[in-house]
């Protein structure tokens, strides 16, 4: 079995993938969406914005569902949300029923709270003395999903058109859905450590100091992030003159710089057994390199800065799920995670819409970063007071 459980890891990572890769579909195509389905340019960020406005609503109830029933059936109840809404969205194409197809997104957002708060009970189960990197290697599937979507869609646009995209995203759910039904598997012996925790539980972890330093480093790192990426190509066109194209590049560099740091910093932490000194580290040299993103002038250190600040800043994800394991203790683990998970959505949505009043007021998306920038550095320094290895 313990050759198989990377088996059980690689399904997983698909699952997660392919849940960003209907998240964020249409996010590359907004504006050929709008033409198709005559619709507002809000009308069709909706598709989009309905994703983390779920999970702020399922976190919790995901979570709990999470530890009451194991990671197995949980991730199994996401594939198959995303296996049938797929499908209504390719369907939607045909009347072109706009409402339909943000129902059926909506549908297919189900999905994610489920799997996001899946990670940390999956990594201790059956990674109890690797969970760093299986932490990194279950968000890299986050990540590669991201960027697929916002390579691989406007591709497959391109050269088939819309019906073809979304029935190619349909099959793909099916396929993942099936393997992942079929491979995974729950470790023996832990149902029943499962099923004697109560709602009590989460409440008395929602109090904890380190946990609620946990959730605010989740609101500002996994929050900021999001709202980095969701303005970044707008703030480097203002601040630096950058175009949509190399805008573009700057942002999948620093997804790909998530992807190596998720695989690169939780392997260090696991060799030497220190997990804090990394957060820590990470956490000051995303606050640091956001501050020169906003600086620097000429796209080779900027496609260098934004490669680094994804390295840093998403390489601290898998290691602080970790320290949440440590503090929320076995059994709890869905829950923990969901209420991480929670925060780092709300932050999300919080933060993408300061962003352009901030802008509005001082004239400069430089104190939009600067915001972010700031954040971090406070969620450093709070962080020094967690106990941890």
């Amino acid at each position: 079995m313990k050759r198989y459980r990377w088996l059980i890891l690689v399904v997983f990572m698909l699952a997660a993938m392919v849940s960003q890769l209907l998240w964020l579909t249409f996010a590359p195509i907004s504006s050929e969406i709008r033409k198709i389905f005559s619709v507002s340019a809000f009308d069709v960020s909706l598709l989009s914005m309905v994703w983390p406005l779920t999970f702020v609503l399922l976190a919790i109830p995901a979570g709990i569902f999470i530890d009451r029933h194991g990671f197995k059936k949980s991730v199994s109840l996401a594939v198959t949300f995303m296996v049938f809404f797929s499908i209504i969205r390719f369907l939607s194409i045909y009347p072109k029923n706009f409402i339909l197809l943000l129902l059926s997104q909506t549908g297919a957002s189900l999905s994610q709270p489920f799997i996001f708060g899946s990670i940390n009970k999956l990594s201790s189960e059956w990674f109890p003395e690797e969970e760093g990197i299986a932490n990194g290697l279950a968000t890299i599937g986050l990540f590669i999903g991201m960027m697929l979507a916002l390579v691989l869609t406007p591709m497959l646009f391109l050269s088939f058109g819309i019906k073809s995209t979304l029935l190619i995203y349909a099959m793909l759910s099916c396929i993942v859905a099936i393997l992942f039904i079929l491979l995974a598997t729950e470790k023996e012996g832990k149902k029943e450590e499962i099923a004697t925790f109560t709602l009590h539980d989460l409440w008395e972890l929602s109090k904890k100091p380190d946990f609620l330093i946990l959730e605010y480093g989740f609101f500002a790192g996994v929050g900021g992030f999001t709202a980095l990426l969701t303005w970044l190509e707008e703030m480097l066109h203002s601040l630096h003159g950058i175009g949509l194209k190399e805008a573009g590049f700057a942002g999948g560099l620093m997804i790909i710089g998530g992807i190596a740091g998720s695989l690169i910093i939780p392997a260090f932490s696991d060799r030497i057994k220190k997990v804090k000194i990394f957060v820590l580290a990470d956490l000051i040299a995303g606050a640091l390199l956001l501050f020169f993103l906003a600086l620097v002038n000429g796209f080779p250190q900027i496609a260098l800065i934004s490669f680094l600040t994804g390295f840093f800043l998403m390489s601290a994800l898998p290691l602080v799920l970790e320290i949440c394991n440590e503090i929320s203790g076995k059994g709890m683990e869905g829950r923990a995670s969901s209420l991480l998970w929670f925060f780092s959505q709300a932050g999300s949505i919080i933060l993408i819409a300061a962003i352009a009043p901030i802008k509005s007021v001082f004239r400069s998306y430089f104190y939009s970063i600067a915001l972010l920038s700031i954040l971090l550095l406070i969620a450093s320094i709070l962080f020094i007071r967690v106990k941890s290895r």
